[in-house]
């Protein structure tokens, strides 16, 4: 048994969809989170500057003395984790492998969508994740820039909409019954990209899967907390910890949240 916290890092508000899903599996872990909103969004980077910027996160939470590392970030998995996984012995889990899973399992018609930001699309790390579990599906994805950015401006809804449609209307020719949510932002405007594709395709969150692939590595290396009391949770941002607090509090139904300011 382990009482070290679970560390989470992103490049912004995103990864919080995935701390979500992570406090609801396992309530009784303390968490840390690491968000970099001073250099979002990622998705447009180099991959030197990724790494690079990831490895400060990696390292804070490491400080913390955290016993797993999340990567609650497409970006940083697609582009930064081999690299920085070599760096440590600290078990990093990624979400692209679990969206891909997810994603294998949903489907019926074979045919999946994903969106994603313009780094984690040039990957093709999603194509390859999805076409190893089974090579019939398939995939089709598409770089969206400016969700990511949209979700972090946090923008009244006529306008996450206009440009949830703009951004997405090259699918509308494709068939897919599957769309891989594949940044943590989006679900945040999960609404908005439903009503965009229409309510036949199922939309895929890889959150959900990566708590519950998180929950299987810690009882299996006998890392779980070994006590019955609520989880304590710390976060920290690089950005506005006003505005990161304000949006926390209302995504995580925690009103109480209080963010810390990294320089």
């Amino acid at each position: 048994m382990d009482n070290r916290p679970i560390g989470l890092m992103d490049s912004g508000l995103g990864g919080l969809s995935v701390v979500k899903k992570v406090i609801a599996k396992m309530p009784h872990e303390d968490t840390v989170f690491w968000g970099d909103q001073a250099h979002m969004p990622y998705g447009d980077r180099k991959q030197d500057d990724i790494i690079n910027l990831a490895r400060t996160g990696l390292n804070f939470l490491l400080s913390k003395d955290v016993k797993v590392v999340i990567f609650a970030c497409n970006t940083m998995t697609a582009q930064a984790m081999p690299t920085l996984q070599a760096e440590t012995d600290r078990q990093i889990i990624g979400v692209i492998q679990s969206g891909a899973l997810l994603a294998a399992k949903k489907t019926h018609n074979l045919k999946v969508g994903v969106i994603a930001t313009t780094a984690t699309v040039e990957s093709r790390d999603y194509t390859k994740e999805i076409q190893y579990r089974n090579p019939k599906i398939e995939v089709v994805e598409q770089a969206t820039p400016k969700l990511a950015p949209l979700v972090e401006a946090n923008e009244p809804s006529a306008v996450r909409q206009a440009i949830v449609a703009e951004s997405l209307a090259p699918l509308q020719d494709y068939d897919f019954d599957s769309l891989v949510l594949g940044c943590t932002h989006y679900p945040f405007i999960a609404s908005e990209i439903q009503a965009a594709v229409g309510p036949q395709v199922q939309l895929i969150d890889p959150a959900d899967q990566v708590a519950q692939y998180t929950f299987n590595v810690l009882k299996r290396d006998g890392l779980l907390a070994d006590r019955t009391v609520v989880g304590m949770h710390r976060y920290f941002t690089t950005g506005k910890a006003a505005t990161f607090s304000h949006m926390a509090r209302a995504w995580l139904n925690a009103p109480g949240l209080t963010a810390e300011h990294l320089d």
